[in-house]
């Protein structure tokens, strides 16, 4: 089934890198479902997710380092007959997944209509990445991008900060010791291993002179974008400007690829002005959501109020 499934994952509009059963089997081994959708041979369409059960009965999340994983649909040109086909097979997926206590799905931005969920009792938030698209002319993009992160760039590369590969346990040690957890390295470890035998990952160190790591980034590849998926810096190097070098040759990089460059966005606010200056789209996903298990219902709001006081 893996083998039809990731075929759906490479030609589907809502497919990424983070759809294909190889990187769910590094993030989420063993854990998660492709609840997939056959006809006449062929999977047409699919909502994988992470199961975890509980009491109250199945909870279906996210993975792990994983920005998108919602429904999958098969690519349709006509656009009335493409409504249709989607909602005749979410209509399907639901059947699919079965009873289930809480589900929550944060989609891949082209699932952009979620409508028929709305019907099932499903709430939905929008939230937003930062794309840059089309890195056709680079000289054009960085013209683009805010007068600070051009100054950044330029006072990293006069400091003799430059840009090269670096080793996960480098990246891992500066994002443990800026606060990022264990699980968080153990994850990226299993990650690694799978994506670097398909040529799909890049890390990427900062250092000056002195050999010192200003900043690190891990990167991964689809046949679409280059996705920023985690990245660290030094706290008492940041004023040199790495950061903002680290991410421009990165963007270097997939352009060169042919690729469009995914921040892998955030709502955090001085993340997002980063994130901005660069010159991106904000292209919008939907969180989609439904708990209908009363327990969790009445349960998590107070776990999370709780938490907030902490």
């Amino acid at each position: 089934m893996h083998e039809g499934y990731d075929d759906l994952v490479a030609s589907s509009p809502q497919g990424s890198i983070f759809a294909t059963s190889w990187w769910l089997d590094a993030v989420a081994e063993g854990r998660w479902r492709a609840h997939a959708l056959d006809e006449s041979g062929s999977v047409v369409a699919a909502w994988p997710t992470v199961v975890r059960p509980t009491r109250w009965g199945d909870v279906h999340e996210g993975a792990p380092l994983t920005p998108f994983l919602g429904p999958l649909f098969e690519p349709v040109e006509n656009p009335v007959r493409r409504r249709a086909r989607e909602l005749e097979h979410l209509e399907a997926l639901l059947a699919e997944l079965g009873p289930f206590a809480h589900l929550e799905a944060r989609c891949h931005p082209a699932f952009d209509y979620w409508t028929p969920l709305s019907w099932h009792g499903f709430t939905q938030m929008t939230r937003y990445t930062w794309r840059l698209r089309e890195l056709g002319d680079l000289e054009a993009v960085f013209a683009e991008a805010r007068e600070n992160i051009r100054r950044e760039v330029r006072k990293a590369r006069k400091r003799g900060v430059g840009v090269s590969r670096a080793s996960l346990r480098e990246l891992t040690a500066l994002n443990e010791r800026t606060g990022g957890a264990a699980a968080t390295t153990r994850t990226l470890e299993r990650v690694e291993t799978a994506a670097e035998t398909r040529g799909a990952s890049t890390i990427l160190g900062a250092r000056d002179g002195e050999g010192r790591l200003h900043a690190a980034g891990y990167f991964v590849y689809d046949d679409s974008f280059a996705y920023y998926l985690l990245g660290a810096s030094d706290p008492d190097l940041r004023t040199s400007g790495a950061p903002s070098l680290l991410l421009w040759t990165a963007i270097e990089q997939a352009g060169k690829r042919g690729l469009g460059f995914d921040f892998e966005g955030s709502m955090v606010r001085g993340v997002e002005r980063f994130f901005r200056a660069f010159g991106g789209e904000p292209t919008p996903y939907s969180i989609v959501r439904s708990t209908p298990s009363r327990a969790l219902r009445v349960g998590r709001p107070l776990k999370r109020a709780i938490r907030s006081l902490r």
